[in-house]
């Protein structure tokens, strides 16, 4: 496997971050997590853990009257990949996702030019019913190429465009690849609720109850 940079876009995550930062660092060579430079709690988390492998990357993302500008800070790092003429693994990875022990061995036998999403998606409601693997809800692998984890070769004609809302970038970015693959026997946590969170994450007691 090549080497993987993620890219996760975190605003008022600081609850789950604290829960899947030690679990999923440990699977890229650098993850860059973006969020407002006043997100204190955010920062504090990273800064807690202080791993190597991760680096905050500050970004306005209501600039231009933007109600969410997600696809725009993403493109601003996947800038700095291309400065560095990186063509390695990407993967958009959202701030409550939490990847299983046996990720990186699942990645043993992935071709390039294709969108590789997950075999399945589970959503837990409250931190009780994920730490007893109590599921409140599972998604199938129909719809499992979306913004929560998206894998792919990194290249300038695999970049995101500015958007004005996070499910604007997540309906377009796909399109930039014709095969879609899901990764057999990949199966992710969610923490909290789907759907929501299209313009930035406002209620974390709604969302996930800890």
């Amino acid at each position: 496997m090549s080497t993987i940079v993620a890219i996760t876009v975190s605003t008022n995550y600081d609850d789950l971050l604290d829960i899947i930062l030690p679990q999923n660092h440990r699977f890229f060579n650098t993850w860059y997590i973006i969020t407002h430079k006043d997100d204190a709690k955010t920062i504090e988390v990273v800064n807690k853990y202080n791993y190597s492998n991760v680096k905050l990357v500050y970004f306005d993302f209501y600039a231009g009257n933007c109600r969410f500008n997600q696809g725009g800070a993403i493109r601003h790092v996947q800038d700095i990949l291309a400065s560095m003429n990186y063509n390695g693994y990407v993967l958009h990875l959202d701030s409550d996702i939490y990847l299983p022990d046996n990720f990186s061995e699942l990645l043993l036998r992935l071709e390039t030019h294709s969108l590789y999403g997950v075999s399945s998606r589970n959503d837990y409601f409250s931190y009780d019913h994920f730490k007893a693997g109590k599921a409140d809800r599972v998604h199938s692998r129909d719809h499992m190429f979306q913004g929560f984890f998206q894998l792919y070769v990194f290249s300038i004609n695999t970049r995101c465009k500015q958007s004005e809302n996070c499910s604007q970038w997540d309906l377009d970015f796909h399109k930039h690849f014709k095969h879609k693959i899901n990764i057999p026997n990949l199966h992710v946590s969610h923490l909290g609720h789907s759907g929501v969170h299209w313009t930035g994450r406002k209620n974390k007691e709604a969302d996930f109850a800890r």
